[in-house]
């Protein structure tokens, strides 16, 4: 990559690195997640640390070969999405999973786009929960976890909106046997997920604890710090 070439990125996190700097790690569409150091980012005479917060669609200039890059270069690429109240922290939400969930340097273009998009969402007066469920979703289909809504693990057979299923982790829906389970959830529920459907309250519900399941088993026993936050305060 040349020293000059700027490129489209996002800070998904960040934090002091001696006593000027910052040390980065940067979403980008074709390079995927990045660490970086921003030097001098700090200090009384540069304007770089205001560009270089949460939400803000960037254009980065990186040298380096090393696994982090020096940020040499930095301008803004649009106005900041601006998240008030619950959403700040839907928004630290979607970073700590790319943070977690993504490795470093491998390029998910679409899932790129799909973010730029969810935080426009957020930044709107469209519900958080829809647009969270919209996110986690995608994201598990582009890592390649296959998650699968529109028909039966077992049997192959479409989804039926009046039918209760169990949804087993790794395999997909089955038809319920009956009994009050935290994998039951409506077909309608997982027609809705699989195509970017509104939910109701029942499918928010539902949809909320079927996506933190899985997510949960992919992260392991480490919590997300931005849902204790958020319980925290709530």
């Amino acid at each position: 990559m040349s020293r000059f070439e700027l490129i489209p990125a996002f800070v998904i996190h960040r934090r002091d690195y001696r006593n000027t700097s910052l040390l980065l790690e940067l979403f980008t569409p074709d390079q995927g997640r990045l660490p970086a150091i921003a030097r001098g980012a700090k200090s009384g005479r540069s304007s770089r640390a205001m560009l270089l917060q949460p939400f803000g669609p960037l254009r980065v200039s990186l040298s380096g070969r090393g696994e982090v890059k020096s940020l040499v270069g930095v301008e803004a690429d649009g106005r900041p999405y601006r998240l008030a109240g619950e959403k700040i922290y839907c928004g630290f939400y979607l970073n700590e999973l790319l943070m977690r969930l993504l490795q470093r340097e491998d390029p998910y273009p679409s899932l790129y786009l799909l973010y730029h998009q969810q935080l426009a969402r957020l930044a709107s007066e469209e519900p958080a929960d829809q647009c969270l469920r919209d996110f986690e979703s995608r994201l598990m289909r582009e890592l390649g976890y296959g998650l699968l809504l529109d028909h039966t693990a077992d049997t192959g057979e479409p989804v039926e909106p009046e039918q209760v299923y169990d949804y087993l982790i790794e395999q997909g829906p089955v038809r319920s046997v009956g009994g009050q389970t935290e994998a039951r959830i409506h077909g309608r529920t997982l027609i809705c997920l699989d195509n970017g459907e509104r939910l109701d309250e029942q499918g928010a519900f539902e949809a909320k604890c079927l996506m933190r399941r899985i997510i949960s088993f992919y992260l392991g026993d480490k919590p997300l710090k931005s849902r204790e936050l958020f319980q925290s305060l709530k």
